[in-house]
């Protein structure tokens, strides 16, 4: 079992309109939820998007479209997402209710209210609420449905505003009337003393869901209740608070709302109940802090982001309990997905990480409107920066039937498809299994190490001191070789190096002369498996080192030591690893610095250009997918495959014809059109030259090691190293090899001259091209086939819809041809075997005096009767007697003619008849 756990790229829902000030305004962003007034909520696939200056904007993300909008005055700011709800009364009409909490002049709460009739007609109005006091802005806004009794179905549902210092109203949701009131010092704890607190997350919830998540199915908590809470019947709403008091402790608040009759009675002041006041057992922060919280009620959960660290706590009636610490470094925001899978959004990328284990699952860098804002700054325009926004990496919003995660990225709504594992019934979950986690685990956790056996050091000997191929430091080496191996390095003396190191790496003098004529040879060391790992190790240090790059100021992998022979040496005896160099120069670096995809394949093809040694690398060394894939592009960017890049192909673009005071002196351009044709000429001997050939069967062996590679591995290498120019370019040439190899042409219909009889493929090509054509489709995602970016391939723009349906065409005649082949080997399967049974059963007794590859030549068979020339199916080939027979003791007897004709007179014929009389 392998991962299947990927993130797509990512791809924009809909751009975003930008704030009026660009230095302070933000966006707000909250789910639409819909149903009957007589049902429950129900979450659906559309996010509302409130915007400071503008107002606020619907999106739907199946369809990636603006459902409505509504504008605001150009000074106002929102103080909480917006509430949406969409009510469906009967088939034919339907209303839509979107409630947002602004500041400006004066705090306001406003209701847009769009009815929609039988025959389409919308009439909308806006109803206004002004709140005092703007020191205590609104944090929250929810909805409740009434789901008491089938008489209230008709009441309309009604809107709860949270204040920032706890003090909770609910508003009528037509009018925007006061119902009822709780005051502030309802949440205050009955164990402390403090009476301010501040509201830092709100969200509501159902009962039902309360009792089985964190109540573990108590049902006398809610004994207040005059009847029994089901999830189909009685089933009232439940606020959830995270709130921080003057002492900066934090507290999780679970309160049931008053009843619709009781406030009715009472009056419009009454306070909520509180059924479970929790307080966090972290440490206390400080004032400035501002966490980041989400609260999981099905599962008791909540999650805290702060200071670079995600904890998880479990939430139950005794309290809140710390369950797992996570380190993600710079974060920004994170979302749930499920309980083992948490998406993370950083400077750079979307990452989903495994809190059990401690693991990253899956991450993906993205890169928005590059071009776009490239080409506005080239026609004067403002680019899409926002001061405080450009930077915001706000997850928002997850929905499971669509796989997809949204968030929102400097001035654009984002979505991200998501490829996790199946349920039961094929629906896509976005789990993390243990399979996910293996080898994954994310560096520098926080662990409980129990702290008793941190400074404890035992005196003790392991089994590797005593093995000579274990991989202890080289300082255990001789001290009198490594001193003269020393010097030949400070000397750059390959030769003298190879020359100390021939004895202790165990090769003859003759395989170490042979080695320079090529890596291709099929020699290899016969001591490569019990040559010692620590010259290994020490070998790799002198020839690899880290160079910092002038241009990125990041570093890369270079080889500063080449030594002929011992580097050839480590490519045939397959000790050329990634996992090896790591281990061998991980002390020239700070820890953890990681020995990037590509930079191998790249050292190798430095030191030597013909790509010899990349194809001995390929084949007689463990290469991951992502260091194989940086070979194949490598590989066909020197056979020309991968065509003409957009970029380059724009930089051809003029205004028009230039003025010929810029033209070059007439001398001066016949040198350089003289030393373009030089270069065209050396480029076209280098592709037609014997190297061709080498590089061809590399990157033909390349494919085939990358097939082997598990898929999920495959995908996430293609989208990681290659663009979508790349996979694209990589894509044709796996269409080439299935045209190619004739698996698009038909057993029955196919040209006598066309067919190549010299181009053979194995019967395997078929698998290995369609898994990869098929891993190139996954690396560029739904998200990459539904945007419009220009992609290219040979330098020419296409459509992804036209190569969709080619490639459709094409793996429809492959099947074809498939099917047409097995319908063959069905009707000739008994000639072909009857065949070779008779030339076995014919030739078993002159086999050993002929002549090697004398069984390889076609041989005739004469049929004494002209019907056996049809060949029935079914017919079994005559056993010829044979002159030799076994005696008594084991003893070989020629036989006689009498005993060869007696067992002639015993034989069956070839086909018999019997008469059968009732």
């Amino acid at each position: 079992m392998s991962s299947k756990f990927s993130l797509q790229r990512p791809y924009v829902v809909a751009p975003l309109p930008k704030p009026i000030d660009r230095s302070s305004g933000r966006y707000v962003v909250a789910d639409v939820y819909g149903g009957a007034p007589s049902q429950k909520k129900r979450k659906r696939s559309e996010v509302a998007v409130g915007i400071d200056g503008e107002g606020v904007n619907l999106y739907d993300i199946g369809s990636s479209k603006l459902i409505t909008s509504y504008a605001l005055p150009p000074r106002s700011s929102f103080t909480c997402a917006p509430a949406s709800l969409r009510l469906r009364f009967s088939k034919a009409h339907a209303e839509r209710r979107t409630y947002t909490s602004t500041s400006g002049s004066q705090s306001q709460v406003t209701l847009f209210r769009d009815d929609i009739g039988g025959l389409a007609e919308t009439r909308s109005s806006t109803i206004t609420r002004t709140f005092e006091g703007p020191a205590n802005p609104i944090v929250f806004l929810g909805t409740t449905i009434a789901a008491i009794a089938k008489d209230m179905a008709s009441e309309s549902p009604d809107l709860l505003v949270v204040k920032k210092n706890g003090e909770i109203n609910c508003l009528d949701g037509c009018t925007l009337q006061d119902k009822w009131m709780s005051p502030a010092t309802a949440l205050k704890p009955e164990d402390t003393k403090e009476t301010s607190a501040e509201v830092e997350f709100a969200l509501l919830t159902k009962a039902y869901t309360v009792i089985h998540g964190i109540f573990k199915g108590r049902q006398d908590i809610f004994a207040m209740f005059p009847q029994e809470i089901s999830e189909e019947g009685f089933n009232p709403d439940i606020l959830v608070m995270v709130c921080n008091s003057g002492r900066s402790e934090k507290y999780v608040h679970v309160a049931a709302l008053p009843q619709r009759s009781t406030s009715a009675t009472i009056g419009t002041r009454h306070s909520v109940h509180l059924l479970l006041s929790a307080q966090f057992p972290t440490r206390k922060l400080q004032a400035s802090d501002s966490p980041i919280y989400n609260v999981h009620v099905s599962g008791g959960v909540v999650q805290q982001l702060h200071d670079r660290v995600l904890t998880t706590f479990d939430l139950t009636e005794t309290g809140l309990k710390e369950q797992s610490k996570l380190s993600v470094g710079n974060a920004r925001s994170f979302l749930r997905l499920s309980n083992t899978s948490i998406m993370v959004a950083t400077e750079d990328a979307f990452s989903v990480f495994n809190p059990k284990y401690q693991s990253i699952l899956s991450t993906i860098d993205f890169e928005l409107n590059s071009d776009r804002d490239s080409l506005k700054r080239k026609r004067g325009e403002e680019p899409d920066i926002i001061s405080s926004a450009a930077s915001v990496r706000m997850l928002t919003s997850f929905f499971p039937k669509l796989s997809a995660a949204v968030a929102v990225v400097g001035s654009n709504l984002v979505a991200v498809h998501i490829e996790g594992n199946q349920d039961r019934r094929g629906r896509p979950r976005a789990d993390g299994l243990l399979i996910d986690s293996l080898g994954c685990t994310v560096l520098k956790q926080l662990r409980n190490s129990g702290g008793s056996l941190d400074h404890v050091e035992i005196d003790s000997k392991t089994l590797s001191k005593y093995l000579p191929g274990s991989l202890n430091s080289p300082a255990s080496l001789p001290n009198a070789l490594i001193k003269e191996l020393d010097f030949a390095v400070l000397a750059d003396d390959g030769a003298k190096f190879d020359e100390l190191l021939s004895k202790e790496l165990k090769i003859e003098k003759e395989l170490m002369k042979s080695m320079p004529k090529g890596p291709n040879s099929n020699t290899s060391p016969r001591h490569a498996a019990n040559v010692d790992r620590r010259w290994v190790s020490y070998v790799l240090s002198k020839i690899f080192s880290w160079v910092q790059s002038n241009v990125d100021y990041e570093f890369r992998l270079v080889v500063s030591f080449y030594c002929p022979k011992t580097f050839l040496w480590l490519i045939q005896a397959g000790h050329m690893t990634v996992s090896n160099i790591q281990s061998s120069v991980k002390n020239t670096l700070a820890p953890g610095t990681p020995v990037r995809a590509g930079e191998l394949v790249a050292a190798v093809v430095d030191i030597n250009p013909d790509m010899d040694f990349l194809r001995a690398l390929i084949e007689n060394n463990y290469l991951e997918a992502a260091e194989l894939i940086s070979a194949i592009r490598l590989l066909m960017d020197s056979l020309e495959l991968l065509g003409e890049s957009a970029v380059a192909k724009q930089r051809l673009l003029t205004n028009g014809d230039t003025p010929g005071q810029f033209e070059p002196r007439t001398e001066e351009r016949l040198q350089q059109l003289e030393a373009e044709a030089e270069l065209d000429l050396q480029l076209a001997e280098y592709q037609l030259g014997d190297g061709s050939g080498t590089r061809g069967q590399a990157l033909s062996l390349a494919l085939s090691k990358l097939y082997k590679c598990p898929t999920s591995f495959i995908i996430s290498g293609l989208q990681t190293a290659l663009s979508n120019h790349e996979i694209i370019c990589l894509v044709y040439l796996l269409r080439f090899e299935l045209n190619r190899g004739s698996w698009t042409s038909r057993y029955l219909d196919t040209d006598p001259e066309v067919v190549d009889e010299e181009l053979g493929s194995p019967e395997s090509a078929i698998i290995l091209i369609s898994t990869l054509l098929s891993c190139c489709i996954d690396a560029i995602g739904t998200g990459g086939w539904m945007s419009e970016d220009p992609m290219m391939a040979q330098g020419d723009y296409f459509k992804a819809e036209d190569l969709i349906s080619s490639l459709k065409d094409e793996v429809s005649a492959a099947l074809e041809a498939t099917e047409e082949a097995s319908y063959l080997t069905g009707i000739i399967s008994e000639m072909v075997r009857y065949g070779a049974a008779i030339q076995k059963s014919t030739h078993k007794e002159s086999s050993g005096k002929k002549s090697k590859g004398a069984d390889n030549k076609p041989v005739t068979l004469r049929f004494a009767d002209p019907d056996h020339m049809l060949l029935p199916l079914g017919l079994k080939p005559e056993q010829q007697i044979s002159l030799l027979k076994v005696g008594a003791g084991g003893e070989v007897h020629t036989r006689t003619m009498r005993d060869i004709g007696n067992l002639k007179s015993h034989k069956v014929g070839k086909y018999s008849l019997e008469r059968i009389t009732i």
